[in-house]
């Protein structure tokens, strides 16, 4: 398997970092690699998809609901 280069952070980006389970990192980069992307990207996608939006978080802080995605 051969690793994909990992770029700096750029402006108006945050650099996060997590302890996963060794199983799952092993699984995050292999499937990164299968992709052709940096794990960076790959985890910069899920939580795209996973954190609501801006005006999702909005109504949750109004009182809407709390799981609208």
């Amino acid at each position: 398997m051969t690793a994909v280069q990992e770029v700096p952070a750029e402006a108006r980006q945050e650099r996060v970092s997590a302890d996963l389970p060794g199983d799952l990192a092993k699984r995050l980069r292999t499937w990164a690699a299968l992709r052709g992307l940096p794990v960076s990207h790959v985890v910069a996608e899920l939580v795209r998809c996973a954190v609501p939006s801006a005006d999702q978080l909005a109504d949750q802080i109004r009182g809407g609901s709390h799981d609208e995605r």
